[in-house]
């Protein structure tokens, strides 16, 4: 499985599509033809089932009914009074009176049974043959020493029919008979006379007299009944014992056999069906069992012929299935080609992207989702080579500018020296408020300069913040005045560079705008529950709400505080915020939020 995975995958588009037609077309196709194929055969079957045990069971009850006949009147010959007179004195009359007997009994044997397919219907004694025996030419002490004779014994006088028999071999002869292989009705005579004038006087034949009715047919009637019934090719009926014993076959040769039949093992019930394989092919047996010999009347037929038909249109399938497959190989290739010429034109033009060439434009004709994906190609390259073409102009204005940094990277330098030039000037005035104030400029120049990073500790923050709050109560001398609430922890955090800057000054610009005197500022700075909270709070003129909607969305009078909610979401998300509550002639108090940094963050205080 891991193998095809792999051959797929390693596929390109177009023949992956095909594939797919290929499995989409064939596979329903196939299983529709296996459906009707199975759904064909078990039709057929089951048909020839119903039809070939019908016909099997009326040719049962045709010869049951034949047997059955004749078996009754073999059971009524008994009763025959002239029989009983002729055979009770067999034992003691003289072998000249015999021939007159016998050609006495043939008469009654012949009103008793009368059938072209009877061999010889004869009455055996110790003493002589009775009847027509003229084809088998069987002699007494031959069948009283044969395994008929045996056989009527262990029954104890049973009537029985016994399987067809080869006649040289049952009775030992040494010669050829007309009929070699016969069925026979065996049965023994014990012939009664009743007085009509004394119905209560019954005489019989005494008990060691043994005399036995052997009726024998030709195996030949049963195989033209069943010859004449078969409409399947290569159908074969077989008529057997229990035992397995042949008594008619389609095969004349195989009567008077014992074979190893398989349904014999499989019978449940007076009839029925069966499937299996005999003699190396597939067949359907139907049976039906004499109710009259025990019998098992059986009718094999090849399954092969039966669905010959349905095997033929199995050729067909396949054939169909042949051609569909080609007429699928064609089909899938010309829409595959269809579909994935548009994604080779457009892989060829990643290609050429990748090699730096942007300027390949692929053309669009369609509304499908690849041609939707070919016109944002053609945007995106577009926008792709304006991107390089204004970046290779950043980057030359980038050199430009890094180059004037190195002609001016002396300017600090010189500005720090000069500062020091006029504080010591200043001293030797001895005006001290002037050097303060340019030692504060001087520290804020510094800090400007020196650090470059985006985060910076609060302690020295909070320093610049000082000293940029020293120079403005010096500009404006007596305006207001400043309160600082800052927990001494917070030093060691670190915070947007520059963050309360430009809060402060709108607080004295705009805050403070309308008063002479009586200012009051309020820096606030503590830890809340792993949170950072910096306070700015002016007793000024205040803000309404449009104010503060305009102030925070671009008024250019407080563009600090736009920028400043900018930088707080850029590096905290949601975790930062900044909430401004303002009271027109009140004043206003701006709350800032963030989280406690991590130990990466932290600085020193």
């Amino acid at each position: 499985m891991n193998k095809l995975r792999k051959y797929f995958n390693s596929l390109n588009l177009q023949n992956k599509l095909r594939l797919c037609f290929i499995f989409l077309i064939l596979i329903p196709s196939v299983i529709i033809g296996v459906a009707y194929y199975g759904v064909a055969y078990h039709s057929i079957i089951d048909i020839a089932k119903k039809n070939i045990l019908d016909v099997v069971v009326k040719n049962t009850q045709l010869i049951d009914r034949q047997m059955s006949y004749i078996q009754d009147s073999a059971v009524n010959l008994n009763v025959d009074q002239e029989l009983y007179r002729l055979l009770s004195d067999v034992e003691t009359v003289p072998d000249s009176e015999l021939l007159v007997k016998d050609k006495k009994i043939q008469a009654i044997l012949q009103k008793y049974f009368v059938d072209d397919d009877i061999v010889t219907t004869t009455i055996m004694t110790e003493k002589f043959i009775f009847g027509d025996n003229s084809q088998l030419k069987v002699p007494v002490q031959n069948f009283f020493s044969s395994s008929l004779w045996e056989s009527l014994r262990r029954r104890r006088g049973e009537s029985q029919w016994i399987p067809t028999y080869i006649v040289e071999d049952t009775f030992g002869l040494d010669y050829t008979v007309e009929n070699p292989t016969v069925y026979s009705l065996i049965q023994p005579l014990n012939p009664t006379f009743i007085d009509p004038e004394r119905p209560s006087e019954v005489k019989k034949l005494p008990e060691d007299f043994n005399a036995v009715l052997v009726v024998s047919f030709r195996d030949n009637l049963i195989r033209e009944m069943f010859e004449s019934s078969n409409s399947v090719e290569n159908s074969r009926f077989c008529i057997s014992s229990a035992e397995g014993e042949i008594v008619s076959h389609t095969d004349p040769g195989m009567a008077g056999r014992k074979e190893e039949l398989p349904w014999i093992s499989c019978i449940q019930g007076r009839t029925g069906n069966m499937v299996l394989r005999y003699q190396g092919e597939k067949v359907l047996v139907c049976y039906a069992v004499s109710d009259v010999t025990g019998w098992v009347f059986a009718s094999v037929t090849p399954v092969r012929g039966l669905v010959h038909n349905v095997l033929s249109l199995q050729t067909l399938t396949c054939f169909l299935c042949i051609l569909l497959f080609v007429l699928t190989m064609l089909v899938s290739k010309i829409f595959a080609r269809k579909i994935t010429l548009p994604v080779e034109n457009l892989v060829g033009a990643m290609k050429q992207v990748g090699k730096g060439d942007f300027s390949v434009r692929l053309s669009t004709n369609g509304l499908d989702e690849l041609q939707y994906l070919t016109e944002k190609y053609n945007e995106m390259s577009e926008k792709i080579q304006i991107l390089i073409e204004e970046n290779y102009a950043s980057e030359i204005r980038n050199r430009e500018s890094e180059i004037m940094a190195l002609n001016l990277q002396m300017n600090p330098h010189f500005l720090y020296n000069t500062l020091n030039i006029i504080n010591m000037m200043a001293l030797e005035e001895g005006n001290g408020e002037i050097s303060r104030m340019l030692l504060c400029l001087s520290d804020m120049l510094q800090y400007t300069f020196r650090n470059k990073q985006e985060l910076a500790p609060f302690a020295d923050e909070y320093l610049w913040l000082r000293n940029y709050l020293h120079i403005m109560e010096m500009r404006f001398e007596g305006k207001f005045r400043v309160i600082y609430e800052v927990e001494p922890c917070m030093g060691q955090y670190r915070v947007p560079k520059l963050l309360l800057q430009p809060l402060v000054e709108n607080a004295i610009v705009h805050g403070f705008s309308e008063m002479k005197s009586g200012g009051l500022l309020r820096i606030c700075g503590f830890v809340e529950e792993e949170t950072i909270v910096l306070e700015v709070e002016d007793n000024g003129k205040g803000m309404s709400r449009e104010e503060i909607e305009n102030a925070m969305h671009g008024d250019y009078h407080r563009i600090g505080l736009e920028n400043t909610l900018r930088r707080i979401q850029l590096l905290y998300g949601d975790e930062g915020a900044m909430q401004i509550e303002s009271v027109p002639l009140k004043g206003t108090r701006i709350r800032i939020t963030i989280p406690v940094p991590g130990d990466g963050q932290e600085g020193e205080s």
